[in-house]
């Protein structure tokens, strides 16, 4: 069962209006005015998952540490998903839905979660991937071990729905347990090869760090949202460290990541509000890594409109376009230069 609440209980006056209305299961009111009376609150943003919400689910509930809560946010799915929550939840108090009524995107459904979080520590899962058994009992050893403000893991890649390992995610792990600053985070934010960058992480994030600097997810960014968050918690210098147990199972679906020019273009825009945001707070290595993180996002969104132009077999708009913009025809330039080297190595 579920009930309708007001928004002002979850949400400022300020952003009231802009926040959907949404119902969650009912709760002892001592213990809603409690906190940190679970060691871990998970945080699930599900939209039209039915068909794997619930291998989500099951990974957390087959965890070997068993202190957690799992807030799970429908964000207003057609499919059914919302009735397959509810089924699995009915099975285990510690599964806590929450039901949008309007579709309101990733970020708004994982925030109204971080509200309601009564964890000490918060981490997150999408609803396509799914956790290692040993997962949270790593990751909250870590961090306590430690005094971490922030700790991650690294990934095992697979290709959806199987969960063999294909591939690890970030090589830049290259010892068990390593220390990751606010300089690291952002050089290997703007390197781009084999291994993933640091917006793929999904950390264990101390609740004590979000709430004193106000980290949330912003709904008005509808792609890099991860990437964003997690530049404003290093912005604040936390103590953090990373494992190379890859205790999260990223499985990559085909289609699940828009890679249009509009895409592209609004990940080269982060770094510009990274720093208006952060300026004092940067050191000049992590200004100069959000730099390169703009100039090549802003080269594949260039990249992929004269691919677009060029399948397209019109040379006069093609000039035309060149002249209009220039940055395309460079774009140009280096693609047949590439292409060019990349012959003649074969010959």
């Amino acid at each position: 069962m579920q009930f309708d609440i007001d928004e002002a209980a979850c949400i400022s006056q300020k952003t009231r209006a802009q926040r959907p209305s949404y119902s969650r299961p009912p709760t002892d009111s001592n213990r809603e005015r409690a906190r940190d009376v679970v060691s871990v609150s998970i945080v699930v943003p599900c939209f039209n998952a039915v068909g794997f919400i619930s291998d989500a689910l099951t990974s957390i509930r087959q965890q070997s540490f068993t202190d957690w809560e799992c807030l799970v946010v429908d964000d207003c799915s057609t499919d059914g998903s919302a009735a397959v929550i509810a089924e699995i939840a009915a099975q285990d108090p510690r599964i806590k839905p929450y039901t949008l009524t309007v579709n309101s995107g990733a970020s708004v459904a994982r925030n109204i979660a971080l509200d309601a979080a009564q964890g000490k520590w918060l981490t997150f899962l999408d609803a396509d991937d799914v956790y290692e058994p040993s997962r949270l009992t790593r990751l909250v050893a870590l961090a306590e071990e430690r005094s971490a403000d922030m700790a991650f893991d690294d990934q095992a890649i697979s290709n959806f729905p199987a969960t063999t390992q294909k591939d690890r995610a970030f090589y830049w792990i290259d010892r068990d347990i390593i220390s990751f600053d606010a300089d690291k985070f952002f050089v290997f934010s703007a390197k781009f090869g084999r291994s993933l960058n640091p917006g793929y992480m999904k950390p264990l994030f101390k609740r004590s760090f979000m709430v004193q600097h106000r980290l949330r997810y912003d709904p008005q960014f509808r792609s890099g949202q991860d990437f964003l968050l997690y530049a404003n918690a290093f912005a604040y210098k936390p103590r953090c460290f990373a494992s190379s147990h890859a205790g999260y199972i990223y499985r990559r679906r085909k289609g699940s990541l828009s890679r249009s020019a509009n895409h592209l273009r609004n990940h080269a825009l982060l770094s510009d509000e990274i720093i208006a945001r952060h300026r004092e707070r940067l050191s000049r290595t992590a200004f100069e890594a959000l730099q390169r993180r703009k100039s090549y996002y802003l080269g594949m969104a260039d990249l992929h409109d004269l691919l677009l132009i060029l399948k397209g077999h019109q040379s006069i708009a093609t000039l035309r376009t060149f002249q209009i913009r220039p940055r395309l025809a460079l774009a140009a330039a280096i693609t047949v230069q590439r292409r060019v080297s990349s012959l003649r190595s074969g010959l």
